[in-house]
């Protein structure tokens, strides 16, 4: 997906439903794009039940989309791992750090949070890097967001580097 595609597809998300699901999709395809799909599996899971796998849920709720291993398996808690996990905002929600999010976070090694725009990756519940891809420090409003190209690829470069598996 290239910066264009993203800028096309938030502005769609943004000016005809500015939800939090249809970030959630763009934020999901983009994810997919940049892991390796022999080492990772990305799944949705914002809506299962907590408590159905104790693996995908915090203390403080489900987050909406998982990096797990290949080999993961629903219910079978001694079948596969969770590596992180990613939660997603609307576009215009800023990402201030919620007992929501300290939860999810504490619950995996690897955490990104982003409303589409800005991007956090954190490891290990620290802060390891953070894009605004953006081209302005307002890119919420209605109209035209613009996705700046070179901020887009450094985006996409910065996620291909993270080492799921990495938990130390």
């Amino acid at each position: 997906m290239d910066n264009l595609y993203y800028q096309r597809k938030i502005n769609d998300v943004i000016n005809k439903c500015p939800i939090e699901a249809g970030i959630e999709i763009l934020v999901y395809n983009l994810l997919d794009e940049n892991i390796d799909i022999n080492q990772y599996s990305l799944v949705d899971i914002n809506r299962i039940w907590k408590n159905q796998d104790i693996r995908l849920s915090s203390e403080t709720g489900i987050p909406d989309i998982a990096v797990l291993s290949p080999d993961f398996e629903f219910k079978k808690e001694d079948t596969g791992e969770v590596y992180g996990f990613v939660e997603v905002k609307a576009a215009g929600i800023s990402l201030g750090t919620t007992e929501q999010i300290l939860g999810q976070m504490k619950k995996v090694a690897h955490f990104i949070y982003t409303n589409g725009i800005v991007w956090q990756y954190y490891f290990k519940q620290e802060l390891k890097w953070e894009k605004n891809i953006g081209t302005s420090n307002l890119p919420y409003s209605i109209g035209k967001t613009m996705i700046d190209k070179n901020k887009f690829d450094d985006l996409n470069q910065a996620m291909q580097k993270i080492k799921w598996k990495k938990k130390e």
